[in-house]
């Protein structure tokens, strides 16, 4: 008997203890950029339509929400900020091996920059609150440096020094819908937009190119289709540099979208759509690069008839 409640008394103080530093990893953790993975673990529809992965031109761009309201369409929003191609490629495996939506949509205007990630918050933003999948474990593997590694598995160890920052939105739930959707009171008022012609093109960084190929390669084989689009922004700044790097940016998208189509996927240049979606530079914009509420939401109907 007395063995048998030992057994049950350390049995009942590791469940307990798991569950504190699972509270204390959500709690602690920096949840500024944070929350769609907290709610992709909690989404359960009965049949997934789509995922959307990407970064932050896709949350601002896409509301799910709509989707589900005025079109019968069960979508997710698993896109983060600053998510690289190689993320998307996980973040896409990831809905694959999870949830098993009919498509992934995925928003490539990170095919333009030559980096697998961008900086330890950024990543965390992507990685905590992940569940604990193959995906995850594969993940970090390849996208995190070693010595960093048991910051992703146990985020604590990072952010245990917050204690002292903790406010009480922390033990709060994240502000995003349940389906991951993300609105913003800000607007801005935006120039035109320059755009390039349709010919012009220009080759995406070779190890995007790979990823962006795995990916492609990751949805036929797992009889997922992948549609692949690139919303219209602005440069940084409206001034001879900002309208270069955005001009250049262009041809990549043109490339990515030509061959994305070679290897039989839908690929949209939406630049080239922009008085077709309706946007207003007035009403539409947050910045010069995230779309406002309003154009948000013209965007999403817009993108409805490219989901079909």
């Amino acid at each position: 008997m007395k063995k048998k409640t030992f057994i049950i008394l350390v049995i009942t103080f590791n469940v307990l203890l798991l569950g504190t530093l699972f509270f204390l990893n959500y709690v602690l953790r920096n949840k500024e950029f944070s929350g769609a993975q907290d709610r992709f673990r909690a989404w359960n529809p009965e049949s997934a339509d789509v995922v959307f992965v990407g970064n932050s031109h896709q949350f601002f761009g896409v509301n799910p929400d709509i989707l589900y309201s005025d079109y019968d369409i069960e979508s997710f929003m698993l896109a983060t900020s600053a998510q690289t191609v190689p993320e998307s490629y996980y973040a896409a495996m990831e809905a694959i091996e999870l949830k098993h939506p009919e498509k992934i949509a995925f928003e490539i205007s990170y095919v333009a920059n030559d980096f697998r990630t961008v900086s330890s918050e950024m990543d965390h933003c992507f990685f905590d609150g992940m569940p604990l999948c193959r995906t995850r474990r594969l993940a970090i593997n390849d996208l995190i440096d070693d010595e960093n590694k048991i910051y992703y598995y146990l985020p604590l160890g990072l952010y245990h020094v917050r204690w002292k920052e903790l406010k009480s939105s922390d033990f709060e739930e994240v502000s995003l819908s349940e389906r991951g959707t993300y609105t913003t009171p800000a607007v801005f008022e935006n120039w035109a937009i320059p755009v390039i012609n349709s010919d012009e093109q220009s080759p995406m960084p070779t190890e995007m190119e790979k990823y962006f190929l795995k990916l492609i390669d990751l949805c036929k084989e797992n009889n997922t289709e992948l549609i692949l689009y690139v919303l219209p922004f602005n440069s940084l700044y409206e001034d001879e540099d900002g309208v270069s790097d955005l001009y250049n940016r262009q041809r990549i998208f043109n490339y990515a979208c030509d061959l994305a189509t070679e290897n039989g996927v839908r690929a949209y240049n939406f630049f080239y759509s922009i008085d077709e979606i309706g946007l207003d530079p007035s009403t539409d914009w947050a910045d010069s690069q995230h779309l406002s509420t309003l154009g948000q939401e013209k965007f999403t109907r817009f993108l409805v008839n490219y989901l079909n």
